[in-house]
């Protein structure tokens, strides 16, 4: 009776998929964790379905903001509540990089290869920068500099994320998540939640109507950037000067949320940062695992995991993507990083 009432669960579930969209979907009675589920064959066109996900480090407190660093040859992520940024590659595996990071949350690399640090994510205080900071040839230096430290001489509430487009100007959003009391907490300055542009040594508010604004990402020719909010991903077309003109209809977020099998639905229902491959494929993370849409917005597949999934990065190569994920509320021992071979 049980294996009937799943046969018929599937058929019914595959029939009313494939109503929407042409979507195919991979379904099993029994699925792995994590494991990937194609909802379209366009997916193919962009990356391999049949590769394996490897957890590469576990046992860590909150996993976030990993980068590729080309310089190094390898991968530098944060455990923003131990204050510490690790790194890790194939051949020499797991090393701590850098203790005392400012509670860095995201990472993000400059046109200059200097590495940028989205610091105070961690019940902050008066004394905590709230900025970002920056490290100059993180190849051979590891000192932490003052870069992006106010708008209009307030304290930022905790920079939280970071992209950067194809002329160096760098995009960064800046939630109230690292402080104690968020939107209340009595050392919040600015009356607002921001997503903010810096170029020429300025940071330039875009946005001041999202509550959490979290991860954020930019198209490849400079014309969208996607903006993360709790349970919402939107999406703003640019003009050349990288403003913002309007906000464009582009992910169909109620398709995610029928897609999400049960046993995705215990993690965070929210979004949290995201990478943008070279060809445009949007890879975003929350929401039950890893979700990648197509360039004009199309679901294309999801890495389903157990955990909550914080944030993703691809390599410079493209071969490999990356993500961290780990338990809510954060414990230690309860962070991992992964990685998916893509091509």
């Amino acid at each position: 009776m049980k294996n009937l009432f799943l046969l018929f669960f599937s058929f019914i579930l595959c029939t009313k998929v494939s109503a929407q969209n042409n979507i195919s979907v991979k379904q099993k009675e029994k699925l792995a964790f994590p494991e990937l589920l194609v909802f379209s064959n366009e997916f193919e066109n962009y990356f391999s379905s049949k590769n394996k996900i490897e957890k590469i480090v576990s046992d860590k407190t909150f996993l976030e903001g990993p980068v590729w660093v080309a310089s190094l040859k390898g991968l530098l992520f944060t455990d923003m509540n131990e204050n510490k940024i690790y790194f890790w590659n194939k051949k020499k595996g797991l090393s701590l990089w850098l203790e005392s990071s400012g509670y860095t949350n995201g990472l993000l690399l400059d046109a200059n290869g200097s590495l940028l640090l989205m610091q105070g994510n961690h019940n902050v205080t008066h004394q905590t920068k709230r900025q970002i900071g920056k490290i100059v040839n993180p190849k051979s230096n590891k000192t932490i500099t003052d870069f992006v430290t106010n708008y209009e001489g307030k304290k930022f509430n905790s920079p939280n994320d970071a992209s950067i487009n194809s002329k160096g100007t760098i995009y960064f959003t800046d939630p109230p998540l690292g402080l104690k009391d968020g939107d209340s907490d009595k050392e919040k300055e600015l009356s607002f939640n921001g997503v903010f542009k810096y170029e020429n040594g300025k940071a330039k508010l875009l946005i001041d109507t999202l509550n959490r604004p979290n991860g954020i990402g930019i198209s490849p020719n400079d014309k969208l950037l996607y903006v993360t909010n709790r349970q919402n991903l939107y999406c703003y077309e640019l003009d050349t000067n990288g403003d913002i003109v309007k906000a464009a209809n582009f992910f169909n977020i109620p398709q995610v949320w029928e897609h999400m099998i049960p046993s995705t639905k215990i993690g965070w229902k929210a979004w949290d940062g995201m990478a943008v491959s070279k060809e445009g494929v949007v890879i975003a993370a929350g929401c039950g695992g890893v979700w990648f849409f197509s360039p004009k917005g199309i679901l294309l597949a999801h890495i389903q995991t157990p955990e909550f999934t914080s944030n993703t990065a691809i390599d410079d190569k493209e071969e490999y993507l990356y993500w961290t994920a780990g338990k809510l509320p954060s414990e230690k021992g309860g962070s991992c990083l992964y990685r998916y071979k893509l091509r």
